[in-house]
């Protein structure tokens, strides 16, 4: 795979988790504020759109340089849909009560470094 189409291929898919983020957010809210039977699309679309993560910083690091910078943030999206996880579970089972609100604002982190990537913003030279 060519570089250029590495950093192509890592934009459309960093641009895609941002939809994705958004519509689950908007599920979320849904099932906080309307209706609790939301939550089970909220499971099912985390089922379907956490994998969008995983090639991050395998297309990052092909791309051309500067690698480490877009590889090291390409990767952090892989760390949070774990501690998703972890966070969300440690509160449902009382273990970690502010789990839920800490797994909001990991929502909105994941956000944010995917718009980055997408954005391109990884790809500019760090001075020092």
């Amino acid at each position: 795979m060519s570089e250029a189409l590495s950093r192509l291929s890592l934009r459309i898919l960093s641009a895609l988790l941002s939809l994705a983020i958004l519509i689950q957010f908007f599920i979320a809210g849904m099932a906080t504020m309307t209706n609790p039977e939301w939550w089970t699309y909220h499971s099912a679309w985390i089922g379907i759109f956490q994998w969008l993560v995983v090639p991050l910083p395998i297309l990052a690091f092909l791309g051309s340089r500067p690698r480490y910078w877009r590889t090291a943030f390409a990767t952090i999206p892989v760390v949070q849909v774990a501690l998703q996880y972890v966070l969300a579970h440690r509160a449902l089972e009382g273990r970690l009560t502010i789990g839920i609100g800490l797994h909001a604002v990991n929502g909105a982190l994941l956000l944010i470094i995917a718009t980055f990537l997408a954005t391109g913003c990884a790809d500019r030279k760090m001075s020092a």
